[in-house]
């Protein structure tokens, strides 16, 4: 009995002595950065985890996982927890959102809008334009007032990362002068930011002005009035007696439309006649300078300013208005506005230089 008493002892002994197993839990930073080492666990003994050290940009740590894709078991940050087994923990991230706030601003324009939020680097539409310009064509969003940053289309999606004011841009400015046919003109030449200023010159036909106009460097012959090489309907002009029978300006060689805009050309003949005898044309004055006031039958008005014709490299005739229209006329000449003591409309060789008074008339 003494000897079953003692080998159950013995037994009892030796099984208490029996040591316990580790395990080691690996941590994963699973799209994070950093080092962090391994864990070990003393089977049966409880243990808080090691404090997440990892880092993720633009995230933060949202908790363990025993799955990458956090679907298996998740435990908190210095969790205590009893392992049975190696295993690995996945850090599992949960992205920060951060909002900025676009601001809008009329840029001359009436009207609120309230500014727009984003959340970082999600792209969103832009708010619809509700602001107003009398008589001026909204055209795009920018990011400096003067228009010289980055421009959005109206309702464009874009994404953004900071906090940005974005100005409404408008187009030129033109007038309702009542006219039968609806042709609304702009209140100030092309190259010009005012109704008095006389702005760029233009030979007939070219989009660029130039410092001297002659047959010699006009584009549209062969360095004579008779060597035309477009827009010709006689064939003694044309080059190599060319005809083309092309009469009004295509949108390429009309000065408004090249430096303003599709919505922007040069009027025609018949515009022309049609704002003469449907206006009351006055010799005034505006700011100092020497023009016709046209008024419409509505009491809205437009004044072109008295500024010659260049040729060669002088300006003469500085005592009218001289305004290309979009027409031909005959052999190599085409019409334009003579807005002096009696206004009428002229055929004038189209090599020198005279300014340009668009009319607006939206794209579709």
């Amino acid at each position: 009995m003494f000897v079953a008493i003692f080998a159950m002892v013995a037994v009892l002994a030796i099984s208490g002595c029996k040591k316990k197993e580790t395990y080691t839990v690996t941590f994963d930073a699973n799209g994070g950065i950093g080092e962090m080492a391994g864990q070990i666990f003393t089977e049966g003994e409880p243990r808080a985890l090691t404090s997440n050290t990892f880092s993720y940009q633009e995230h933060t740590f949202k908790c363990w996982n025993t799955m990458k894709n956090g679907t298996g078991t998740s435990y908190d940050d210095r969790q205590r927890i009893t392992v049975t087994s190696d295993m690995t923990l996945y850090a599992q991230w949960k992205k920060i959102v951060t909002f900025v706030t676009v601001t809008f601003d009329a840029n001359g324009g009436t009207g609120e809008m309230q500014p727009q939020q984003y959340i970082v680097g999600s792209p969103q539409a832009l708010r619809t334009n509700t602001f107003t310009n009398p008589n001026t064509p909204f055209v795009n969003w920018n990011t400096a007032a003067d228009g010289s940053g980055t421009a959005y289309a109206n309702t464009q999606e874009i994404t953004i990362s900071r906090n940005i004011t974005l100005y409404a841009q408008w187009g030129k400015k033109y007038v309702d002068l009542g006219l039968p046919s609806g042709t609304l003109w702009a209140i100030c030449n092309v190259g010009a930011e005012a109704p008095e200023e006389f702005g760029d010159y233009f030979a007939w036909g070219e989009t660029i002005p130039k410092d001297t106009y002659s047959w010699e460097n006009y584009s549209l012959c062969n360095g004579s009035a008779y060597s035309m090489t477009k827009y010709c309907n006689n064939s003694n002009f044309g080059i190599n007696g060319l005809t083309d029978n092309l009469t009004t300006l295509e949108a390429v060689d009309d000065a408004a439309t090249a430096n303003w805009g599709e919505d922007w050309r040069m009027p025609t003949e018949t515009e022309m006649r049609e704002l003469i005898d449907n206006c009351t044309v006055t010799s005034t004055t505006l700011n100092e300078v020497v023009g016709n006031l046209f008024t419409g039958r509505n009491g809205n008005s437009i004044f072109l300013p008295a500024a010659g014709i260049r040729g060669e490299n002088a300006t003469y005739n500085d005592e009218v208005g001289s305004y290309w229209s979009s027409s031909l006329t005959g052999g190599h000449s085409a019409w334009y506005i003579f807005a002096g003591g009696n206004c009428d409309l002229i055929p004038y060789p189209r090599c020198f230089g005279l300014t340009v008074r668009p009319v607006y008339q939206p794209h579709n």
